[in-house]
């Protein structure tokens, strides 16, 4: 991993969404959760996705999920938190019809772009949880991940499981 690489993912990790909650925080408490919708979604070949809030007050985050299809999941009803709460993060799985696969995709990117540059206020993270396996012929010009539209921020090796992390962009994705 370069230097670059390291500092993107190191940010993510540390900077606050919302008052004391950083991306390390949430993943310490919550990657069990993902991890086994990610399990689930193998088994059924499908993408499982949904928020992580924190309750105003609140000790813990909540994770809300839903299942999708064999390659997508709408996101849209988990960007807005629930009353009294506030969105932390989003999440979905790349279990679908290419598990071997393990990466954001450049919709991912695309979409995160579109959302986020919408509404300079929302700072919530968007997280993607995929295989350990990368593809057979390496990364290319996947500019998802070539471009550090996203980084690695969690790994279980003997899970074969990672989650990556979308920074909030500051210019429209391309895809050259």
């Amino acid at each position: 991993m370069s230097t670059s690489d390291d500092t993107v993912r190191d940010t993510l990790l540390t900077t606050p969404i919302v008052g004391e909650w950083t991306l390390t925080k949430i993943l310490s408490t919550e990657a069990p959760s993902l991890v086994k919708l990610w399990e689930d979604g193998m088994k059924e070949k499908v993408e499982y996705g949904g928020g992580i809030y924190i309750k105003d007050g609140g000790a813990r985050p909540t994770v809300s999920s839903a299942k999708g299809n064999d390659d997508n999941i709408n996101l849209e009803r988990f960007r807005t938190a629930p009353q009294g709460s506030k969105i932390l993060a989003e999440f979905h799985t790349h279990p679908g019809k290419q598990p071997k696969d393990g990466r954001p995709s450049d919709d991912d990117a695309k979409n995160h772009w579109d959302r986020t540059s919408k509404n300079a206020a929302d700072k919530h993270v968007a997280l993607v949880v995929t295989t350990t396996k990368e593809p057979a012929g390496g990364w290319g010009n996947r500019a998802a991940v070539k471009k550090k539209y996203a980084v690695i921020v969690w790994e279980d090796a003997s899970k074969g499981v990672r989650i990556w992390a979308m920074p909030r962009l500051t210019a429209k994705p391309t895809f050259d």
